[in-house]
């Protein structure tokens, strides 16, 4: 277990981190005309790393970073620096729409001596950016924002989602828009995003995305109502959407006793390598936290699913590039890839495909703690409780322990490298995790985050939401 002094020190030295990755200077990426300047570079330099150049060398940021550090700093109190980030998220989705982007924002953007910019806008990290926004919404009342947000949600992700009753589809969220004719340019791509197709839809579905956008749409209900109230039919209108979409990844991703993970374009499974429906690990966390307050089964299975498929532990595990060198026996984490994954994100090379499941990812550990402490919040049996917090106290124990190994403000994205997947160069998704979780196990709220607390007014096939114990509606 980790000590609560022991926490605060974890806390404070991630959030220096933080800190660390900010553009100090102007940051101007010529392609959309915007100054990141203010904004957190995903990821530490490190010229010695064989990754340093293609993700850090220029201060390249994901748009899912930004969206983490905003949480972050909220859970941290640091409501100024939460409200500025918000503010220049906005400004980059105004800047991406006067370009003529309609999908919000692209996935990352190098900042600093290169225009490069991915071609491709994700609807779930679009979704986080949302979320975030919202939850500084709910932490601070801001109408421009709110007013804002709203349309962004009727304008882009509402129009993600597939009404057509016959669409096997149904309910279910698209994956966003791409550049297809940048994509086209192979190594040469990410410098032409405003040129030619800029806004192709893809009709492939993502369960990750999925669940993301349950949460913008019960964020958004939460904040409107506070809010905005007279805008009802955009509430019923959250409402009715929210219950389709449920209902949608209930019927399409659940199989026996787990979520998969994408589906195609006609709504058939993507398979891995070896036939089978591909599976990660954030489709038994995260998704099975978005259905925690309408079926308690579902998370129970979930729990025991990832425990039994993706628990690693060192040795035989790779702790890569440590800055201590010795690595204690018996660290555990999760995994996050089978090795025989496939989705069309996520390209992997054959030869280190064995690899992604010897690896510790103190990302998807956070994901799983914080579903723990969600579950223990939900269950009568206080035995089980006791066991769900256990089991979450020991994986953060286990986790801070990794990063603690590549020094004090240590955030490696993995403990090991998998080329275009994973590195064990340190990230701004690591440190924020670890802030939001640790926060959360201080006491911050944690119902607007993963498994965001659904409105009692969302039913799903006509079932109300269970209120978590101790939290508030807000």
């Amino acid at each position: 277990m980790i000590s609560t002094e022991l926490q605060s020190q974890f806390l404070k030295n991630s959030l220096a981190f933080l800190d660390q990755q900010m553009l100090m200077e102007p940051s101007v990426n010529g392609q959309v005309g915007f100054d990141f300047q203010g904004l957190r570079r995903s990821f530490k330099e490190d010229p010695s790393h064989p990754d340093s150049r293609s993700i850090a060398g220029f201060g390249r940021i994901w748009i899912y970073d930004v969206a983490l550090s905003i949480y972050a700093d909220l859970k941290a109190n640091r409501i100024r620096q939460a409200g500025y980030q918000a503010g220049r998220l906005m400004q980059l989705a105004l800047q991406e729409e006067a370009r003529g982007f309609k999908g919000m924002w692209h996935f990352s953007y190098n900042t600093r001596g290169d225009f490069f910019i991915d071609p491709r806008g994700p609807t779930g990290a679009i979704c986080w950016c949302l979320n975030a926004l919202y939850a500084y919404a709910l932490a601070r009342s801001d109408p421009s924002l709110m007013t804002w947000a709203n349309r962004a949600v009727q304008e882009f992700l509402f129009k993600q989602q597939v009404l057509d009753s016959a669409d096997p589809r149904c309910g279910l969220i698209r994956a966003g828009l791409h550049n297809a004719d940048d994509i086209k340019n192979g190594e040469s791509m990410g410098y032409r995003v405003y040129e030619g197709e800029l806004n192709h839809p893809y009709q492939h579905v993502i369960l990750e995305h999925c669940i993301d956008a349950a949460g913008t749409f019960r964020l958004a209900f939460r904040a409107t109502q506070r809010s905005m109230p007279k805008e009802a039919a955009f509430l019923e209108e959250l409402i009715r959407r929210h219950d389709l979409l449920m209902q949608g990844v209930r019927r399409s991703f659940w199989q026996g006793d787990h979520f998969v993970s994408a589906l195609d374009d006609r709504g058939k499974v993507f398979t891995g390598t070896d036939g089978l429906p591909s599976v990660a690990v954030d489709n038994n966390t995260w998704a099975a936290y978005v259905f925690l307050p309408y079926d308690l089964e579902i998370a129970r299975s979930g729990i025991r699913y990832v425990e039994d498929r993706f628990l690693v532990e060192a040795p035989p595990a790779h702790v890569e590039d440590s800055a201590v060198g010795l690595v204690p026996e018996g660290l555990k984490g999760l995994y996050y890839f089978r090795s025989t994954f496939v989705d069309p994100f996520v390209q992997v090379p054959p030869e280190f495909r064995l690899k992604m499941e010897r690896l510790l990812q103190p990302e998807a550990a956070f994901g799983l703690i914080l579903f723990l402490l969600g579950t223990a919040r939900l269950v009568s049996d206080p035995k089980e409780r006791v066991q769900y917090e256990t089991r979450a106290q020991e994986f953060y124990s286990h986790t801070v322990n990794l990063q603690q190994l590549y020094g004090p403000s240590g955030a490696p994205y993995a403990s090991a490298n998998v080329p275009m997947v994973f590195s064990t160069m340190q990230s701004v998704t690591t440190a924020a995790s670890g802030i939001i979780t640790t926060a959360i196990l201080q006491g911050a709220p944690a119902d607007d985050f993963i498994g965001v607390l659904p409105p009692k007014e969302f039913l799903v096939a006509g079932h109300p939401p269970l209120k978590w114990v101790g939290e508030g509606d807000g």
